[in-house]
């Protein structure tokens, strides 16, 4: 998702330097996903105690395993070794990650409908994964007619919503153990904070490569 960005009066060592820090924060990316991901898996095997997600298993489990397949296939689609070194394997991949995101983003918007905390939350929800879902035909639709510069700005808008999955669960332990706010004031923030600063970065990065 890094550029490489070249200046006049750089030393020689910049660009390499860039490309290590860049390697470095993709790693981290895959490391958080997977382990995320793992984590989700477990929905699968019992069903939780809450029961308002009780009440729900199935449509969260939709939307839990589109977000698995999200997850792990996501940061694979912004390696430029993949891209150079096996163009077809990249093109499944990614069918299959966006086919992950149309699923996922379906039963998101299932659980957004019924989330707790009322309308705050139906609508921090609901709107990410709207977003989720339109950010992903528009990447899939731009591929299609074959302007893959603009496929991949559309797919780093994707995948920052993606990640939503990822810093929502950096945010709540945050919030309830830390912070120690009440659970509904917590979960109506994380429904917005989980993705609208990943959009932001996003649209920044977009621009920056533009």
């Amino acid at each position: 998702m890094a550029q490489v960005t070249h200046f006049p009066d750089a030393s020689p060592s910049s660009p390499r330097q860039t490309s290590r820090i860049s390697s470095s924060l993709w790693g981290v990316m895959l490391f958080l996903s997977v382990g995320v991901a793992v984590y989700a898996s477990t929905y699968f095997f019992y069903t939780p105690g809450d029961a308002h997600f009780s009440r729900y298993i199935q449509l969260l489990r939709l939307h839990i395993a589109g977000g698995i397949g999200a997850l792990l296939l996501g940061p694979w689609q912004f390696s430029q070794k993949l891209r150079t070194r096996a163009v077809n394997r990249h093109r499944w991949m990614g069918r299959f990650y966006l086919l992950s995101v149309v699923v996922s983003s379906i039963g998101g918007f299932g659980m957004a409908v019924v989330s707790k905390e009322g309308l705050p939350t139906h609508l921090g929800f609901g709107i990410l994964a709207v977003l989720w879902f339109a950010t992903g035909l528009q990447a899939y639709r731009m591929v299609r007619s074959g302007n893959i510069a603009v496929h991949r700005q559309w797919m780093i808008r994707n995948f920052a919503l993606t990640l939503a999955a990822v810093t929502l669960r950096q945010y709540i332990p945050l919030m309830l153990l830390v912070l120690h706010w009440p659970f509904r004031r917590a979960y109506i923030t994380v429904s917005w904070l989980c993705w609208v600063p990943n959009a932001l970065v996003a649209e920044w990065m977009v621009r920056r490569r533009a």
